[in-house]
């Protein structure tokens, strides 16, 4: 039977859940999916904390970048605050948001993924185990459905779910997964001709020119950037760099990331979050 590796990039109560959750249904989890699901390494910033959950000492690890390019890890489940600290700097609070709007010309857009929220915003305030439906119809305006539908299990078991259906991709390539369009309502707009706003988090070398370079790939793309932070580090350092995106097309933003990505200056992957204003 093939195993799943699986990392865990941190270990708070999400991150404890899940471990505590692949460990307890392991056994259904092989009888369900065929195959079997292992946690081989934790990266935690204190091994000796108790967090509620039994774990063995040597899956634990302070290192999170020791085991990236370890061959027997498929997938890796990243839990990190760096995002949501950019964020709230910029005045936004990212939620993961489930998104279907009609476009005038008739396609539906359907997205998930996590979403920079302006913080004066209603969803933004939904938090802890408050889940949130925001609905905006022609005559009744904005309406919001709200309610429990989180915590530690309920969050950790979504998870799994997600773990689940990624490692059984992994064996059957050609199965279809996620959101199927049946032409009910319409047409699905490709992903790739949505339009959003974006945040974009690279990590790059401190030094005179990087800027202007990853500008001028955007610039080259037709993207716009409305807004730069960079917090000040030594010369010659890596550090964080944060841009705010006009709007573009999610296939103009893939194309520029990978000429960004493959700059001598940009030392980790992108990160990219979508920016969403409701209008």
């Amino acid at each position: 039977m093939q195993t799943i590796g699986i990392r865990l990039a941190g270990l708070g109560n999400v991150g404890a859940g899940v471990f505590k959750h692949l460990t307890q249904n392991r056994a259904l989890l092989r009888e369900r999916l065929g195959l079997e699901l292992e946690v081989k390494k934790i990266a935690v910033r204190d091994p000796k904390r108790d967090r509620g959950v039994a774990v063995p000492a040597e899956l634990l690890t302070t290192n999170a970048m020791e085991f990236l390019d370890d061959p027997s890890i498929q997938i890796i489940v990243e839990l990190t605050a760096s995002d949501i600290g950019f964020a709230r700097k910029l005045g936004y609070a990212i939620k993961l948001l489930g998104i279907i709007k009609a476009d005038a010309d008739g396609p539906i857009k359907v997205r998930v993924h996590p979403t920079l929220v302006p913080e004066k915003h209603v969803l933004a305030s939904v938090n802890g185990v408050f889940n949130a439906l925001a609905v905006k119809a022609d005559v009744v305006g904005d309406s919001l459905f709200y309610g429990r539908g989180a915590g530690q299990d309920a969050t950790s078991s979504a998870l799994i779910s997600d773990i689940a259906e990624a490692a059984d991709a992994l064996l059957s390539l050609r199965r279809n997964l996620g959101f199927m369009p049946q032409g009910i309502y319409g047409t699905c707009k490709p992903i790739g001709d949505i339009v959003s706003e974006y945040s974009l988090r690279l990590s790059v070398e401190d030094r005179p020119g990087v800027i202007a370079q990853i500008s001028g790939i955007l610039g080259e793309s037709h993207i716009g950037i409305s807004s730069i932070l960079q917090p000040e580090g030594d010369e010659g350092a890596t550090v964080p760099l944060v841009l705010m995106i006009h709007k573009a097309s999610h296939a103009q933003m893939s194309g520029a990331l990978r000429l960004i990505n493959a700059l001598a200056c940009v030392k980790k992957e992108p990160r990219m979050i979508r920016v969403e204003h409701f209008h």
